[in-house]
């Protein structure tokens, strides 16, 4: 193999009913710096996609039991984020524009050279590489590296829908960084930006991973979806970020944090969302202009929870 630039290696699941086929292949793409599993028909594939991930398939046309076109066909429907190849020593029998119409990102016909499917890889790692910086850059705000409001404003209904479902608690914080336009004037953009970003640092630090989630909202707004939460526990949390930011001494900036559970109304996952955020907003307001900020508040129905 040519040492050609750097590509991240993939988990490749090789389909081949022949023998002689799938051992050439393992080891090219094993040289290539793959993790490689292989299966010698559809079927088989399909049952380890359905307990293993996968990057790429690479797969044969013509093969018994369940051939790779229904193989792609269930891909496609079922793991969309996998890529695939398709192989087949039968040119005549599907056109290129017939195989990746049928959801293949990639086709080849046999007989074929190595330094070929290794161009055919590359070419389809690279693009994944690019799909996900696009990805990431959709939803994800490029000063901080949290999420953005675009992802919040989907993630905090699919969490409303699974507290609906589920009746588990779902917490919304707003925070909202205390005279940071006075601190940015005087000190200028960097400086604000930094302010920014450590707050950001101290927000990851202080929640649970892969359980919260924390946003940029907008400016030096902030919010965090926590689920599983009780009320009762809710200004422990608040407390402890405001108090590991204070530490940061970022004069003269503090935080205000506005706090309301989600509620089942009966009205819909939708409205019960909204209603939520109106809760927590009003929250933040009365915690930053009502009480002159440096603190945090619960909404909960008509009763205010005071943090000192």
């Amino acid at each position: 193999m040519k040492d050609h630039d750097e590509i991240p290696p993939q988990r490749i699941l090789l389909v081949d009913d022949e023998e002689q086929m799938r051992e050439i292949l393992y080891e090219a793409l094993f040289l290539m710096g793959h993790e490689v599993e292989t299966a010698s028909d559809g079927q088989k594939a399909v049952e380890k996609v359905q307990c293993q991930e996968f990057d790429i398939v690479i797969t044969d046309i013509h093969m018994p039991r369940m051939d790779g076109i229904q193989l792609i066909s269930y891909l496609n429907e079922n793991r969309p984020a996998i890529d695939i190849v398709a192989i087949t020593g039968h040119s005549m029998d599907y056109t290129y524009t017939d195989v990746v119409q049928s959801g293949a990102s990639d086709f080849i016909i046999k007989p074929f050279t190595l330094n070929e499917m290794e161009a055919k890889v590359r070419r389809i790692v690279r693009e994944r590489v690019l799909r996900q910086k696009l990805e990431h850059l959709a939803i994800h705000d490029s000063l901080t590296g949290l999420y953005n409001r675009r992802y919040f404003e989907e993630a905090v209904r699919k969490e409303g829908v699974r507290a609906s479902r589920y009746h588990h608690p779902l917490l919304l914080f707003f925070i909202d960084i205390d005279q940071f336009k006075s601190f940015n004037d005087e000190k200028g953009h960097r400086a604000g930006d930094l302010v920014l970003s450590q707050f950001a640092t101290v927000l990851q630090q202080c929640i649970r991973k892969d359980v919260d989630t924390a946003c940029r909202y907008g400016g030096d707004e902030f919010v965090l979806l926590v689920p599983h939460l009780e009320i009762h526990q809710a200004m422990i949390v608040a407390d402890r970020i405001r108090k590991c930011y204070n530490n940061l001494e970022f004069y003269p900036t503090r935080l205000s944090i506005g706090i309301a559970p989600f509620h089942i109304s009966g009205n819909g996952v939708e409205k019960d969302v909204e209603e939520m955020i109106c809760r927590a907003d009003k929250a933040l307001y009365h915690a930053k202009h009502n009480l002159g900020g440096d603190r945090a508040f619960i909404y909960e129905a008509h009763l205010w929870q005071v943090s000192l």
